[in-house]
């Protein structure tokens, strides 16, 4: 079996060394109508290098947890943080 690699969003940093990422996919239910659902994949960043907002990389691996079945391989893009002291419009 080939290894599965998704590149998605970190949807929130749950613990130290574990990131969650949401995988989107469109489903079509039984009278025809599309659907968005979301799967969370619980994937260890024992580096700690993602934040909330980054567009990731993780690979299916062996079972690191009870829950965490994914590695994080890189991070693909940053998300842009404002300045301390700037107000939202």
């Amino acid at each position: 079996m080939a290894a599965q690699v998704f590149e998605k969003g970190i949807v929130l940093k749950a613990q130290e060394g574990r990131v969650v990422v949401g995988v989107k996919r469109m489903v079509r239910g039984r009278f025809g109508r599309v659907t968005q659902r979301t799967t969370k994949l619980y994937a260890d960043d024992s580096r700690r290098l993602a934040s909330v907002g980054d567009m990731v990389t993780v690979a299916f691996a062996r079972p690191i947890s009870s829950s965490k079945r994914w590695r994080l391989v890189e991070v693909v893009s940053r998300v842009e943080t404002a300045p301390e002291g700037a107000q939202h419009a």
